[in-house]
């Protein structure tokens, strides 16, 4: 039986259906008895709300929808994603993801390493599955490529502050970029114009942007469940993430900060900071801009078809919502 990890898409019946006949094909193609064929599999399915294939498939339905079209770019994204949370698990050193142990964890960076590097493989499969034409893979790849440069301003920027407009930035490239790859492909999938592309694109941008305002909240929230991984997580691996950055905008907080970066890192130190960020309204401004970012998602998505994939991509956003 079909899975998925909870019951988000019940209000929106058509979404569900196609997200269980993807989830169900998504698992015809990472079937395999070999060990990385394994891995890999057992990664996919550890869990996941599958936020950019349904984006996919949400845009496809604005127009001329093609399960065919629509399925393999749907999968590629899925396997991108993927492959670049495994990297970023050995980057962070990182022993938890989504409550479960990482492979790197498991069977050490090797391993990691080249199953990550298997997942991209197969994406790129599925990208030559979908018939897309050359120029606009080149934009998958350059998505891709977007992510990586994203991720390195972050591991360089590391322990430092970042101006909020870099922090946007920053965001923008390690997680804007693929919701805007998965929007945009979506409505090449269901046949809109070039300039409804561009503003699906648009549409993923911001979306990505409050997906990772919110993880942001997340990742300070104290229920590790809810979080999926150890909470403050990203303040340990020297990260800022923008409750900090606002909290950072108090002299006495910000010396604490550096305090924390230039010695030992312990989990009440962590907490300490968490719960002052709290005391100073961090978390509200940092709930304030999420607001906005999804706010402005809602308006892009005015200038679309009015229709079932509209409804779609509207329960997206409310799913961003705190």
């Amino acid at each position: 039986m079909i899975r998925l990890e909870d019951s988000i898409w019940d209000s929106v019946p058509l979404l569900k259906a196609e997200m269980m006949a993807f989830e169900q094909m998504l698992r015809d193609e990472f079937a395999g008895g070999s060990f990385i064929q394994a891995a890999a599999s057992e990664l996919i399915f550890r869990g996941g709300k599958r936020l950019r294939p349904a984006m996919t498939i949400a845009a496809a339905h604005l127009n001329q929808y093609s399960q065919d079209k629509a399925f393999p770019v749907a999968m590629a994204i899925e396997a991108i994603h993927t492959a670049t949370l495994v990297h970023d698990d050995v980057i962070d050193h990182a022993e938890t993801r989504r409550g479960e142990t990482t492979i790197h964890a498991l069977h050490g960076n090797h391993i990691a390493i080249y199953t990550g590097d298997f997942l991209l493989a197969r994406g790129l499969k599925q990208i030559a599955k979908s018939g897309l034409a050359i120029n606009d893979m080149a934009k998958i790849a350059g998505a891709v490529e977007v992510i990586c440069t994203g991720e390195v301003s972050q591991y360089l920027g590391r322990n430092k502050l970042p101006g909020y407009r870099a922090y946007l930035r920053r965001i923008m490239s390690k997680t804007g970029i693929l919701f805007a790859a998965s929007a945009s492909f979506g409505g090449y999938c269901g046949d809109l114009s070039e300039e409804q592309m561009k503003t699906l694109w648009h549409f993923g941008m911001r979306f990505g942007a409050a997906f990772q305002i919110r993880d942001d909240i997340i990742d300070m929230d104290e229920n590790q469940k809810t979080a999926g991984k150890p909470t403050g997580n990203d303040l340990l691996e020297g990260i800022i993430t923008l409750p900090v950055l606002f909290a950072a905008a108090d002299k006495n907080y910000r010396h604490l900060l550096n305090q924390f970066f230039s010695s030992k890192r312990d989990p009440e130190k962590i907490k300490s900071l968490i719960r002052l960020a709290r005391e100073l309204g961090a978390m509200d401004q940092t709930k304030d801009i999420l607001n906005r970012q999804t706010q402005r998602c809602n308006q892009i998505l005015e200038q679309l078809p009015d229709n079932e994939g509209k409804t779609m991509l509207r329960k997206l956003v409310q799913l961003l919502e705190i």
